[in-house]
């Protein structure tokens, strides 16, 4: 591929010491525990298995912050991905460490995979000097069927490291898809490159934020590619699933009708014919384009908007005067001079 993914690699450098084998994460406490807490941590911790235990006056202390703790011994596999949580009766902190008793990771809830066989050191700490009580330790192992390929309709799930993962998608017939990249652990963002030079990107066209593409597809292969906006690493899935849409082949809006249009890589232009003063309500809908409506009409009418209908779509409410106005549809890409493709809605409504 020969694309610039600078929106997808975009702060992956920010994060130096953990991002190597976990991505971005918040330090919330002092790391002084031991000057070598591996060799230091005697039970061992099964993944699976339910581990339980209790921090008290006599548990070890962390000198930098006057917490107490307790390690334990975890023995991974390379590749292998890790889910841990901490409960109990204070808030509790997992810290895991490398043989080298570098500190990986910090948080309540750990998702971790490793890149080499190894030791690691699991440290149980409370988050302050007056954490005390019993704790449990829940452990899973994360298994993944993701291969690299992908096809439509169908679903995937993966895991990010530090870099964008890559797959190629077969559409066998021309369609029209939904592909969204879910996590809950990081801010996904999407860029897919096909036949015919085809090329798009996202980051928030998707549910809850997340990256999603809606288009119609020619057949053949992709290179979908799946990156963190933020360089976080963490699970994901791939949802691709087909959209019951027919395009309205027309250039030409009429007051009461919604149409479903296809942008590609530039913006489309309606013709509306305004019969009766009014205030005329404009919509236009998209879950893969960050839409902008422009009017343009007689005597100078001029209006434009962005965000100013539901879920960041662009609506426009105006009064209009009878004549006949030009509506162009464009995304937010579009207008600073970038491409981009989508499917959306538009509609005229006489308020």
């Amino acid at each position: 591929m020969n694309k610039d993914y600078s929106g997808l690699i975009k702060g992956t450098m920010g994060c130096v010491v953990i991002a190597l084998l976990a991505g971005c994460q918040t330090m919330t406490s002092g790391s002084a525990i031991s000057s070598s807490v591996v060799d230091a941590s005697g039970d061992r911790l099964v993944l699976g298995e339910r581990l339980s235990g209790e921090l008290t006056t006599q548990s070890r202390l962390n000198a930098k912050d006057g917490s107490r703790y307790q390690a334990y011994r975890l023995s991974l596999k390379a590749g292998n991905i890790i889910a841990m949580e901490v409960s109990g009766s204070f808030e509790g902190v997992l810290s895991l460490y490398d043989d080298q008793n570098a500190l990986l990771m910090m948080d309540s809830q750990l998702r971790f995979q490793a890149e080499e066989d190894g030791d690691y050191a699991v440290v149980v700490s409370g988050a302050s000097a007056d954490s005390y009580g019993p704790f449990r330790v829940n452990s899973s192992r994360i298994e993944l069927s993701d291969t690299g390929e992908l096809v439509a309709p169908g679903t995937t799930k993966g895991w990010l490291q530090l870099t964008p993962r890559t797959y190629t998608l077969t559409v066998e017939e021309s369609a029209a898809y939904q592909i969204e990249v879910v996590s809950s652990d990081f801010d996904s963002v999407l860029a897919l490159e096909g036949p015919n030079a085809y090329y798009t990107e996202n980051d928030d066209g998707g549910k809850d934020n997340n990256a999603g593409i809606g288009d119609m597809f020619e057949p053949g292969e992709y290179t979908l590619t799946v990156g963190s906006y933020g360089g976080e690493a963490g699970l994901y899935s791939i949802e691709i699933s087909a959209l019951d849409v027919e395009i309205t082949n027309t250039d030409t809006l009429a007051v009461g009708d919604e149409i479903t249009g296809w942008m590609r890589s530039r913006p489309d232009s309606y013709s509306l014919t305004i019969e009766e003063e009014g205030t005329y309500r404009l919509d236009m809908q998209s879950t893969s384009l960050d839409s902008v409506l422009v009017i343009k009409g007689p005597d100078g009418f001029y209006a434009e908007d962005d965000d100013g209908g539901d879920d960041y779509n662009s609506q426009i409410v105006e009064t209009m005067k009878p004549g006949v106005y030009q509506v162009n549809a464009h995304s937010h890409q579009g207008t600073e001079g970038g491409g981009s493709r989508g499917i959306y809605s538009l509609s005229v409504q006489r308020l």
